[in-house]
């Protein structure tokens, strides 16, 4: 018979190092508080629903709906017999919603990203990336072949040497990056890199999963806050997380579009996504757009609790820039312990983020709008609870 026992040595090293993840099973609807398949209630600050909309009325019944009239599922790819009409009432809102020429519907965030960016890429390009990209686009540019040029986070300066060092050595080049990066809670300096891009002649490709819903007018992303979508016309957007759905989508002018249709092959051949959630992100990007008191709200929790967290003296807390607060630890343990402490003593569930998902060990805690004022509280007494037995931070917040 077949020999796992390395198997159970992966295993083991990555326990030795910290490093293995288990999982939580959720046996209630997801909001502020969750039930456990342990029997523990919990506050929930782990999730990115940051509009609080996975259990909205209009959205379950949305939900019924396109179940009753198409089934509950696809039957095939989009190329085959997979494409409803549903979808494509849904790619031409969402084009609409984000003032694009077109735009594609993928099954998640990570299909959109590995598609788009392979299909687009070949190997006689360059590519220009943030090293703190989601591992979504890594493994897009890995499978496109392209020559790769990875600079240090946010840092536009040695971006524009990358640029200006290979100028005229390759095809076409392109910059693939989060606006918001989600592990970090900070934002892409889109404004310079658009003065790089342009000057360069480098196609930008921007990734808004953590900004959809929650920057711009009518929740529309980060580069539609700084009014730039002529300046990074191909962008990205998910419907798990502020949507409060899944898939995801990617938007661009009508011949790109028309391009990844033949070429992305997460999109050829995949199964498209089920009638029941098509139907319920159409009126999902519905309420999105008319949701503007839910970010104020959003914001206003997250704004309480980077301020209260930022007055304990022994947390090393990150400049907030999105309603993402990050605290960074000296180890992997001391995060791990926090961690552990915050859901077995005060019913608080915050998991760490540990290497390789992120450099440095950091509790990544996700308000949504609606968690109450004294959900708020409560995290922030949790965690001056415990801090007490911390070590000051030895590290530099923004690390």
């Amino acid at each position: 018979m077949y020999d796992f026992h390395y198997i159970d040595e992966e295993l083991n090293k990555l326990q030795s190092l910290n490093l293995k993840r288990e999982l939580k099973t959720i046996i209630t609807a997801n909001g502020p508080w969750v039930e456990l398949s342990s029997g523990q209630r919990v506050l929930q600050f782990a999730s990115n629903s940051y509009l609080g909309l996975t259990n909205h009325p209009d959205l379950i019944n949305a939900t019924k709906a396109a179940v009753t009239k198409y089934g509950v599922g696809s039957t095939g790819s989009r190329l085959l017999s997979g494409t409803l009409e549903l979808h494509t009432v849904l790619e031409d809102n969402i084009a609409l919603f984000q003032k694009s020429e077109g735009a594609l519907f993928f099954t998640s965030g990570y299909a959109a990203n590995v598609g788009v960016v392979s299909s687009l890429l070949s190997p006689q390009d360059a590519v220009y990336s943030d090293e703190l990209n989601h591992a979504s686009i890594i493994d897009g540019i890995r499978l496109s072949g392209a020559h790769k040029f990875v600079y240090n986070h946010n840092d536009i300066g040695e971006l524009e040497k990358l640029a200006q060092s290979n100028e005229g050595k390759y095809n076409r080049s392109f910059l693939v990056t989060d606006s918001v990066f989600g592990m970090n809670g900070d934002l892409a300096k889109l404004s310079e890199i658009a003065k790089v891009t342009e000057k360069y002649k480098i196609i930008p490709i921007v990734d808004e999963a953590h900004a959809i819903g929650v920057f711009g007018a009518q929740g529309a992303g980060y580069v539609s806050e700084l009014k730039m979508e002529h300046m990074f016309p191909i962008r990205i957007g998910t419907c798990s997380k502020a949507v409060g759905v899944e898939g995801s989508f990617c938007v661009a002018p009508k011949n790109v579009i028309e391009l990844l249709k033949n070429k992305a092959r997460t999109f050829m051949f995949s199964t498209s996504s089920s009638p029941g959630v098509v139907g319920t992100v159409l009126k999902a990007i519905e309420l999105v757009a008319e949701s503007d008191w839910r970010r104020e709200k959003l914001w206003q929790n997250a704004k309480k609790l980077h301020e209260g967290l930022s007055e304990i003296y022994k947390l090393k807390i990150a400049p907030m820039q999105t309603p993402i607060i990050i605290i960074f630890f000296n180890s992997i343990e001391e995060a791990l312990k926090v961690s552990k402490r915050l859901f077995e003593e005060c019913h608080i569930w915050a998991p760490p983020i540990r290497p390789p998902s992120v450099k440095t060990p950091l509790i990544r805690l996700s308000p949504i709008s609606t968690h109450s004022e004294e959900d708020i509280d409560y995290v922030i007494k949790a965690f001056r609870y415990i801090a007490k037995d911390l070590q000051p931070s030895s590290l530099n917040a923004g690390v």
